[in-house]
């Protein structure tokens, strides 16, 4: 991976392409021998070739996901791309991202998981800031490669990045041992909001104290830096809001049902004296009395907390796990409901609640944020939106699979009820091509 990092630094100063963008971008020479910032070249196997002549065995650059094996052999992995090289904490190249600059999808590409590189365990920029985070005891975490290289520019050395997922509990791991507060800064948009409600589960989960600050519409940490600089910057970032106020500001439901999705995740703290003053200014802010929000927390908190029982009463009595599970990827992920229903036919799904849920996110305008059907939502359906909201009951990090993998599920038992149905009336035509439609599904 070192070698590859060294490939890729001496070919950036041979792309014009390349230097005109890192220009446009802001980015300078500090920044580009900091984050080592590299360029793959569009052929099919420079970096292979280079790598072989330093006496790497194909099979090893395969294997560190350097080179994909395709009908004709080996090729690079990365091609025609500005290279981001992915570090441990202690500053050795474990992984890439590579940034498209023709027009093609997709635009960022990560290296494989391999034996010294695991996403969910990384954060980019980290050896770069460590030191910094350490210092103030906090780090502020961003969404992208260039808004943590911006950032750095502009004197805010303590940011890192998530490699393209949700913030997961080996990173803050990995941060837990430099401090436990955090500042979660995210783009000014509705997939901006919904990536920090699905980051707070697990923030509170390993009992980090968290700012939120979202930026304004259209921006990001890159953008906002590099048109109004850091001290205005620095001003947004001392008016980031607790848990608790994002929360109650980023809601369009009623007061109870926000209490109440706040409380579930102050039930997720540990630290019981984190937990009371969550609790305090709760109570503060809603003019909910103190003592009843005390008592749904506890009844909250006391719930059986195993996996199986803490999936609703609905989803344990059904054999249609699959439902929920998409169910809870579209409330968790609302830019993703688009796809999913050109994806089926929402009156294929069997269960009633999640069809109903289905039918009134499939009818809301816009981004779908399904906040907006709480107040259409009986109870029982508030409670699934803001358990789901809360706990999805599956690996953010994978959504895209789970989704494709519930949709193929749910479309094979549709193709199993109408093949069943071919067989009763004799119908052979109908009954064959149902076959080879569910052997190509």
């Amino acid at each position: 991976m070192r070698e590859a990092g060294t490939f890729f630094s001496g070919q950036l100063s041979r792309s014009a392409s390349t230097a005109g963008y890192l220009k446009k971008r802001g980015i300078d020479e500090e920044s580009v021998k900091t984050f080592m910032l590299g360029y793959a070249p569009a052929g099919w196997d420079s970096l292979l070739k280079y790598l072989r002549q330093r006496g790497y065995d194909d099979e090893v650059v395969k294997d560190a996901g350097l080179a994909v094996k395709g009908s004709r052999g080996l090729y690079d992995m990365f091609r025609q791309r500005l290279m981001f090289p992915i570090t441990s904490v202690s500053g050795g190249t474990i992984a890439f991202g590579g940034r498209a600059l023709a027009d093609v999808n997709p635009k960022y590409i990560n290296s494989p998981e391999t034996a010294v590189f695991k996403k969910s365990d990384t954060l980019y920029g980290l050896s770069a800031a460590r030191d910094e985070i350490r210092r103030q005891n906090r780090v502020m975490i961003v969404e992208g490669y260039l808004d943590v290289i911006i950032c750095y520019q502009h004197g805010f050395r303590n940011a890192v990045a998530p490699l393209g997922t949700s913030l997961t509990a080996g990173q803050l791991n990995k941060l837990r041992h430099m401090t436990d507060r955090a500042v979660l800064v995210f783009d000014g948009d509705a997939a901006g909001i919904a990536a920090a409600k699905r980051s707070l589960p697990v923030i509170c989960r390993h009992n980090f104290t968290a700012g939120i600050l979202v930026l304004p519409d259209n921006e990001d940490p890159d953008s906002y830096l590099r048109k109004y600089g850091s001290g205005s910057f620095q001003e947004l970032l001392g008016k980031a809001k607790t848990l608790v106020e994002f929360m109650l500001g980023v809601s369009r439901t009623g007061r109870t049902d926000t209490a109440r999705e706040i409380l579930m995740l102050v039930s997720e703290v540990k630290d019981l004296l984190l937990a009371d003053e969550m609790l305090i200014e709760l109570a503060d802010r809603t003019r909910i009395n103190e003592g009843t929000l005390r008592e749904e927390f506890r009844r909250i908190r006391t719930k059986p907390a195993r996996h199986d029982d803490r999936r609703p009463a609905e989803e344990r009595r059904t054999p249609n796990k699959e439902e929920y599970i998409l169910l809870s990827a579209v409330i968790a992920f609302p830019e993703k409901s688009g796809h999913v229903f050109s994806a089926l036919d929402i009156e294929d799904l069997t269960d009633a609640t999640v069809r109903s849920l289905c039918r009134k996110i499939a009818s809301l305008p816009g981004n779908r944020d399904v906040s907006g059907i709480m107040e259409a939502a009986d109870e029982g359906e508030r409670r699934l939106i803001s358990k789901f909201s809360v706990d999805p009951g599956f690996d953010l990090e994978h959504v895209d699979r789970n989704i494709e993998d519930c949709v193929r599920m749910i479309r094979r038992r549709k193709l199993d009820e109408r093949i069943r149905a071919a067989e009763m009336s004799g119908d052979l035509r109908r009954l064959n091509d149902l076959i080879t439609e569910k052997k190509h599904l």
